[in-house]
């Protein structure tokens, strides 16, 4: 087949072109309505992504429900981003929230804080006029919503597509980072009850709730019938205000409520609808900090829910990852049948000599041996930071206790670690310096690029495990026995990939947990080529 015309690039590589095929043939010829793409850093996923998109999409015989074209997700803005940088020219549109563009006409505003404040505003106003008709975010919203190729995040599609119905099934949905499409429908449809919320907004006060189903109880029966009701008193006040200028300040502070209100409003109404008690985890989450007590309802398996918030919004569906790792496991998290989804791994394009892994075995790093391992480890990072002492690198830490204590251990000032709060930061000063800087960073094994010069080495502290005294954690390995090795998995290779991200790039891994061996040793069907060929041991 000739995509000559479609393929957004001059040439297109053979890898590219085999995804593609594969692609084509298995849902004009096999009638398949998902095709599933494991391919690595490097391979060009959303070059396959968009030329089998605008190959098919013409193509498909659809009834009215799907519009001609392509809706394109990905859980990162930043990937968003790229997809803009790559395909704008030839015509591909995005969105974000409205949070995320600035208004033209009143300094300092976002499109969010403008449009609260339209509603008291006289229709002749030059505020209203410009803002209306010049508004930045809603032309943004009109060329996505009539473009053929527009592509979004997760958060908005959901949230537009379930609630507003802004957002029309497509002939072809293409999911990139797809290995994230599970966690990100469960915090989609999870819900979080604060204690905060109840007394400041609601002027209601959370009772001691032991068990699952008396907190479900509570929330049906006090608490969703108190938001209803508060709702309607906000819509009430706001309509009282409507067009008088000197309750400008009164309004904006009521249409800002009303907006968290209508968000938990239609969470909450939703977990009602599809609540099953077999299927939810529930946990009380006592007082931190400003948030207080919170009450927490989590789906264990999601797969009930892909189709109805994201699967209708494709009559076909392309997924891709650089970490499937398992197609069975992938497909039966999501609800798809494997009869229906066809799939295909690329080895990476990438030398091995180019990205060596190495396990060393320095001490275990489980709950019970971490503490006599933590002086062994700073001590081997030491040494590797002496062997790269004239380049940049990446420390995978796991959690900030081990960040933590490496900070302090480790006399090097070369290393630069974040929190929650300037991850973003961090990383700029580390990608932006002159000097051999490495990152320490419990919160980097994916979405980050550290293209050649930014790291020539990295190091896994720990095998990743998913935290074992998450309760959802425990159900879910529980309900399917793969799911915790695969995760794990996923974890490490998204780690190793990090570092390497061109043809001429090259760097150094060291895996330092004992544990490590074993783990592969007993999962080693979790790893793809690329990650087995480079692994010396």
């Amino acid at each position: 087949m000739n995509y000559s015309k479609i393929f957004p690039y001059p040439e297109i590589r053979e890898q590219q072109k085999e995804a593609i095929d594969f692609s084509v043939d298995a849902i004009l010829n096999q009638e398949k309505r998902f095709v599933i793409i494991e391919a690595g850093t490097g391979v060009g996923k959303s070059a396959i992504g968009y030329t089998v998109a605008n190959y098919l999409s013409p193509l498909l015989k659809t009834d009215d429900k799907y519009l001609d074209g392509t809706l394109y997700v990905t859980t990162q803005k930043i990937l968003q981003d790229q997809y803009i940088k790559d395909f704008s020219s030839r015509g591909m549109r995005s969105i974000k929230s409205s949070s995320n563009y600035m208004c033209g006409f009143k300094k300092g505003n976002t499109c969010a804080d403008s449009q609260k404040e339209l509603r008291v505003e006289d229709k002749t106003s030059r505020f209203f006029k410009a803002c209306s008709f010049n508004c930045v975010y809603r032309k943004s919203k009109e060329d996505f919503l009539s473009s053929k190729n527009s592509v979004t995040n997760f958060p908005y599609l959901l949230t537009e597509a379930t609630y507003s119905k802004g957002i029309k099934p497509r002939n072809i949905l293409v999911i990139d980072e797809a290995h994230n499409a599970e966690s990100e429908l469960s915090k989609f449809v999870e819900i979080t009850v604060t204690d905060r919320f109840a007394k400041s907004m609601l002027k209601l006060r959370m009772p001691y709730l032991k068990t699952q189903p008396q907190a479900f109880k509570w929330i049906q029966d006090v608490y969703f019938p108190k938001l209803t009701s508060y709702k309607k008193h906000v819509n009430s006040m706001m309509e009282k205000y409507s067009g008088l200028k000197s309750k400008l300040k009164d309004f904006v502070t009521l249409a800002r409520q009303l907006e968290l209100l209508n968000g938990h409003y239609t969470k909450i109404k939703r977990f009602l609808e599809i609540y099953d008690s077999e299927n939810w985890v529930f946990e009380v989450i006592e007082a931190d900090g400003r948030k207080g007590k919170r009450l927490q309802f989590k789906p264990i398996d999601v797969s009930p829910y892909s189709e109805d918030i994201l699967f209708r919004l494709g009559h076909k569906v392309v997924m891709m990852s650089a970490t499937i790792l398992d197609k069975e496991g992938f497909c039966r998290t999501l609800g798809i049948n494997p009869d229906h989804a066809a799939f295909i791994s690329l080895p990476s394009p990438f030398p091995a000599e180019n990205r060596p892994i190495f396990s060393f075995s320095i001490g275990k790093m489980s709950f019970k041996e971490i503490d006599k391992t933590l002086p062994k480890l700073a001590e081997a990072i030491e040494s590797i930071l002496d062997q790269h002492k004239n380049e940049k690198g990446i420390i995978h830490a796991h959690s900030y206790k081990i960040a933590n204590y490496l900070k302090r251990n480790i006399k090097s000032r070369r290393i630069l670690i974040h929190d929650s709060a300037n991850r973003e930061e961090v990383l700029k000063r580390h990608l932006s310096s002159n000097k051999p800087t490495v990152l320490l960073s419990p919160s980097m094994t994916e979405g980050v690029d550290l293209v050649d010069e930014a790291s020539r080495f990295q190091v896994v502290c720990k095998v990743p495990y998913p935290y074992l005294g998450d309760k959802l954690v425990k159900k879910r390995m529980h309900k399917w026995k793969w799911w915790y090795p695969l995760q794990t998995a996923k974890t490490i290779v998204q780690s190793v990939g990090r570092s390497i991200r061109s043809n001429e790039d090259h760097a150094v891994t060291y895996i330092l947990d004992s544990d490590f061996g074993y783990f592969y040793s007993r999962n080693k069907q979790f790893f793809p080529e690329g990650f087995r060929s480079c692994l010396k041991r």
